[in-house]
């Protein structure tokens, strides 16, 4: 062996630093990845979660609706039945010939 040679565990050990590096890389751009795909399950939880909130919301504005619709129906009901009895009480009392029973 000459002064200028490298040793050969020098050699080994040189390849398996290179071949460390190289595997410490693939593992840091592995967990890159990773971060980068947990980073987007986190927002997708957080879109459905707000999704699910929206979604509840919206029920419960359709049951108020619902129940708005209802009140409304009911008291269309009432003023229709009151308008109608106002009409025959009308009728009656000028006398309306087209009501036979106002003749009576």
């Amino acid at each position: 062996m000459t002064g200028s040679d490298p040793a050969p565990n020098e050699d080994v050990l040189a390849a398996a630093s290179a071949r460390l590096e190289r595997a410490c890389a693939r593992v840091g751009a592995r967990l890159s990845e990773l971060e980068r795909r947990c980073v987007a399950a986190e927002d997708e939880a957080a879109a459905s979660r707000d999704s699910d909130a929206d979604r509840a919301r919206l029920a419960d504005a359709l049951d108020a609706a619902r129940g708005r619709e209802d009140e409304l129906t009911a008291a269309a009901r009432d003023a229709d039945a009151a308008l109608e009895a106002a009409m025959a009480e009308l009728a009656a009392v000028l006398g309306d010939p087209d009501d036979p029973e106002a003749a009576s």
